[in-house]
């Protein structure tokens, strides 16, 4: 039997959170507009609508999501020249994961029709940030991060009914068994 591959943000870190170079940003400007942040303030909650993508230009974030027990796990710290977001920002889906400013931020929102704007205009840089966004989503699917916690037996129709559904869409979740998983009753 063959080991499990590694997760894919230990495989491909470099593509699933680029440094875009202040050139690169600068021609982003157009799609834009800028906004500041206190430390401690949400860009997004896990749940809600997300302004768009952030590019950030100053200051730090971290983005967290939260495990079965409801406790915050840090996915990543984004500094000066890093964005954040995933393939709902292209939709302008509720966000699955929460990005807090760690210190006074100032970012560049790039709200989803002016995303999709840019990745057709600027090709390149088009392709860097769709593929960071699909890599993204991947890591949120290995880890079932931000989506539902589906609470039944392996076996049981509806959660495979359920499941499935959800895998089929490219939707996060975790499942847990009454029966063998740790906090599973409170």
């Amino acid at each position: 039997m063959s080991a499990a591959a590694p997760p894919v943000i230990e495989t491909r870190r470099h593509q699933l959170f680029p440094t875009l170079e202040p050139v690169e940003i600068e021609r982003m400007r157009r799609f834009g507009e800028v906004r500041t942040y206190r430390a401690g303030e949400a860009l997004a909650r896990a749940g809600e609508k997300a302004p768009g993508l952030t590019i950030i230009l100053s200051g730090k974030l971290e983005v967290t999501r939260r495990d079965e027990a409801g406790r915050s796990v840090l996915i990543v710290s984004h500094g000066p020249g890093e964005f954040t977001g995933e393939l709902a920002q292209l939709a302008g889906r509720p966000t699955l994961v929460d990005a807090i400013a760690t210190e006074p931020l100032e970012g560049l929102i790039i709200p989803p029709d002016r995303l999709r704007a840019l990745l057709i205009a600027e090709a390149e840089l088009g392709e860097r940030i769709m593929r960071a966004l699909i890599l993204r989503r991947v890591g949120l699917l290995e880890t079932g991060a931000g989506g539902p916690i589906i609470v039944g037996r392996p076996d049981n129709g509806d959660v495979l009914r359920l499941q499935g559904f959800l895998r089929r869409n490219g939707h996060p979740h975790v499942r847990l068994d009454p029966e063998t998983d740790a906090g599973r009753r409170r």
